[in-house]
């Protein structure tokens, strides 16, 4: 971890993050405003959950730079606008902190993940949804199967919202997609299968980079390799 005095900026995305009703949920927010001891921050879209944070309530906010993500933790302060489904209030976070991706260790593992397109790059839908289960991890992307042709799932270049079951835990990250495969006539090793008498059910292989997602939940990532790894190695 480094240390840096940056601060966020009206503009900046920020993945805010927090526990309600017993489980991790998480919100995709811009900086709309920036005072001196709190911040205003808004949805991109509105969501029924917002209204249920309570002022006080923990937060921790993850926001993107280069190569790595500022990350930091702040009381929640007030829901501002009549709806209360969109803008509010947090405190400035005390320990913001650069803190550099980690990549390194990759582990073959199935796990549920659900997907949201929030922004495209040429063809597809924003708000259009997904789910599959993962191929292999790690701390800095995963890659994940679904069960649906290619033309029916996502682009390269695309922005999603995931959500990642494992074992108890809840992981929220927001990814870029790096590659999608055609993966009908694939094996699990990733070599093609041989031929077959009738049509194989469709499916998509998606490869994704993280690009915003909290120190918390890559250390869940990690923990989870570290789990799958001892009772391979058991």
């Amino acid at each position: 971890m480094i240390e840096t005095y940056k601060r966020p900026a009206v503009h900046d995305p920020v993945l805010v993050e927090t526990d309600l009703d017993g489980g991790r949920v998480g919100f995709r927010a811009v900086v709309v405003k920036v005072g001196p001891a709190a911040m205003w921050l808004g949805l991109l879209r509105p969501d029924s959950r917002l209204p249920r944070v309570r002022p006080g309530d923990p937060v921790s906010l993850t926001i993107r730079r280069d190569g790595a993500a500022m990350v930091g933790s702040a009381p929640f302060l007030s829901h501002l606008g009549s709806t209360q489904s969109r803008l509010f209030s947090v405190a400035w976070p005390e320990d913001y902190r650069l803190v550099q991706r980690r990549e390194h260790l990759r582990l073959d593992t199935e796990a549920p993940i659900r997907y949201t397109v929030v922004s495209q790059s040429e063809t597809g839908s924003v708000g259009d949804e997904g789910s599959g289960l993962t191929r292999n991890i790690s701390a800095g992307g995963l890659r994940f199967l679904v069960k649906a042709p290619i033309r029916e799932t996502v682009n390269g270049g695309d922005a999603l919202e995931l959500r990642l079951q494992l074992g108890q835990d809840i992981v929220l990250a927001e990814a870029d997609v790096v590659r999608v495969d055609d993966a009908t006539d694939m094996g699990p090793d990733g070599r093609p299968l041989p031929a077959a008498r009738s049509p194989r059910p469709a499916r998509t292989l998606i490869a994704v980079r993280f690009v915003s997602i909290s120190e918390g939940a890559q250390d869940r990532i990690i923990r989870h390799i570290f789990s799958l790894q001892r009772m391979h190695r058991g």
